[in-house]
């Protein structure tokens, strides 16, 4: 049973340009994400478990909201969704201020009754985590717990390796934190190597102490630069969204849309087939990242690396662009989007790693070297 290390949006191509030789006799290799965002991700890697296993494939699930709180705000107030960012900031000051979480997100207030917010972060909670046998056994540090800073959490992780634990599973949201806030390149890369090289001076502590253990390193997806905001324009094309006719939820780079109206469903599947943009996903393609359940969404379409959509429901901004530039994961996977790629790092003298991996593969080397089968 290993050190077992979950890296969020760790890059395979960031590893292999700067970090081939981070840890001796270190084997690398290349993991194609699978859809959705960490919520959903976490689960399918460690527990096996998808979004029609879940109900969930975005965080927002169309579900009737039960709180009678929202459900009177979002009638009172939809008038401001003609009112462009008056009704945006007016989300932001709601949920900041009076209900003190995100309750609205930037979905709008006419449709917000209809929607609920269902996705659960497996590692934010331990009652959460704990109930998952693949962690039995294990001493379990996760900075998304509490949401630790990283100086705690790398503090936790060498304690528990200085009094001797062997079988330890981290948890750390660095590379994610510092992808979201600038493009990829030489800004990004300076900004990870600090944490890099801290978490591996930990990694080489663990294996003077174990030297015969395994090390396991594997994050969920990597991290695209944003280059461009997408509109689709459904509305000019199929009229104005509302209950009754299409329900269209934009989830930065996921998009899912409801056709109450069966007779629109073919159409706009035609439409969006001719835009390039992002990928139409076929019912093969949805048997196979398990999100079949219609509740989320007739249709499924997915943005391609590097776009992102410009009306986005989950949450928006109105400050000016930072500098920086942005990133962003949870574009169409394909082998082409090569920021999109997670990476598997494994020290062993037991497995050799293959030269790329998909989820069902990687779930299984996770399971048999954290469990020794």
């Amino acid at each position: 049973m290993p050190l077992s290390l979950f890296v969020d949006a760790l890059p395979y191509n960031e590893m292999k340009a700067h970090y081939a030789d981070w840890q001796a006799d270190m084997q690398l290799s290349e993991l194609i994400p699978n859809i959705a965002y960490s919520s959903s991700l976490h689960w399918q890697l460690y527990c096996d478990k998808y979004p029609d296993d879940r109900g969930v494939l975005v965080d927002w699930v169309r579900q009737s909201e039960k709180n009678k709180v929202v459900r009177f705000l979002s009638t009172v107030l939809s008038p401001l969704d003609k009112m462009g960012n008056l009704g945006l900031l007016s989300k932001k000051v709601l949920c900041r201020y009076v209900m003190r979480r995100n309750a609205f997100a930037n979905i709008p207030y006419r449709f917000r009754k209809d929607f609920s917010e269902q996705g659960t972060y497996l590692f934010w909670d331990k009652r959460t985590y704990r109930a998952e046998p693949i962690f039995d056994g294990y001493t379990v540090i996760s900075q998304d717990e509490g949401h630790r800073s990283f100086e705690l959490t790398l503090s936790l992780l060498r304690e528990a390796v200085e009094r001797g634990d062997a079988n330890i599973f981290g948890v750390f949201g660095f590379a994610d934190a510092i992808g979201h806030k600038c493009r990829r390149g030489e800004i990004y890369s300076a900004r990870l190597r600090p944490y890099m090289d801290t978490l591996g001076e930990v990694i080489t502590l663990y294996r003077e102490k174990h030297p015969d253990e395994e090390v396991l390193i594997v994050s969920d997806h990597g991290m695209s630069t944003v280059e461009r905001k997408i509109d689709l324009k459904l509305e000019e094309r199929f009229g104005k969204q509302k209950k009754g006719r299409y329900i269209a939820y934009c989830d930065t780079a996921v998009m899912s849309i409801w056709c109450d109206d069966p007779s629109l469903e073919k159409p706009i599947r035609d439409y969006l087939a001719t835009h390039t943009e992002g990928h139409l996903l076929t019912e093969e393609e949805r048997a196979y990242f398990r999100a079949t359940d219609r509740k989320f969404g007739d249709i499924l379409y997915i943005l391609r690396e590097g776009n992102v959509f410009a009306d986005n429901w989950f949450g928006k901004s109105v400050r000016k662009p930072n500098p920086d530039g942005a990133g962003m994961h949870g574009f169409w996977p394909e082998w082409e989007a090569k920021d999109q790629m997670a990476c598997v790092a494994l020290i062993s003298d037991n497995h050799t790693l293959q030269e790329q991996y998909d989820y069902p593969a990687v779930h299984s080397l996770i399971k048999e070297i954290m469990k020794g089968r």
